[in-house]
C-alpha cells in the first residue's frame, strides 16, 4: 500500500510541475500576442509596458509613441512560430509578421510583406518583457 501511494505522490509532484512550466510557457504566449496586438492596433501606450524596465530607462514613452507614428510600417498581423528558451526565464520567440510599408517620396507605394522576427523575452518579477535590440533611440 505504501507503494502506491508514493507513486501517487510522485506523479502528483510530476503533474503539477508540468502544469507550472505550461502556464508559464502560456503567460508568456499570452505577452507576446498582447504586445503585437496593442502595436497592431496603434496603442503604442499599452505596447509600451511590455518593453523591459531596463529599455524603458533608455527611452521614455513619449519618445516611443513618436517613433512608432512615424514609422513607414503599418502592422497588420503577427503569430507566434515557435520559442527557443535557453533558461526558464529567456526566451527567443520566432513571429511570423504581416505588415505594409510605405514607400515616401515621388514614387511613394506600398507593399505588403510576411517576415519571421526572433525577439528577445525576459522573465523578470514573474513578468515576462520584451527586450529590443539596441537602436538610436530618443533620450529622456
Amino acid at each position: 500500500m505504501n507503494k502506491i501511494k508514493a507513486i501517487l505522490l510522485i506523479l502528483s509532484v510530476s503533474l503539477l510541475i508540468t502544469a507550472c512550466e505550461d502556464q508559464e510557457k502560456n503567460k508568456l504566449d499570452n505577452r507576446v500576442t498582447d504586445y503585437w496586438n496593442y502595436k497592431i492596433s496603434h496603442d503604442y501606450k499599452q505596447s509600451y509596458q511590455f518593453l523591459s524596465p531596463g529599455w524603458r530607462q533608455t527611452e521614455t514613452l513619449q519618445a516611443y509613441v513618436a517613433r512608432m507614428r512615424i514609422s513607414s510600417i503599418k502592422w497588420l498581423d503577427a503569430k507566434i512560430i515557435r520559442k527557443e528558451c535557453s533558461e526558464k526565464y529567456l526566451c527567443t520567440i520566432v513571429t511570423e509578421l504581416q505588415y505594409e510599408y510605405q514607400f515616401k517620396g515621388a514614387m511613394s507605394s506600398t507593399i505588403q510583406v510576411t517576415t519571421e522576427l526572433k525577439e528577445k523575452w525576459l522573465m523578470k518579477d514573474n513578468i515576462w518583457y520584451k527586450v529590443p535590440d539596441s537602436l538610436n533611440v530618443m533620450k529622456k
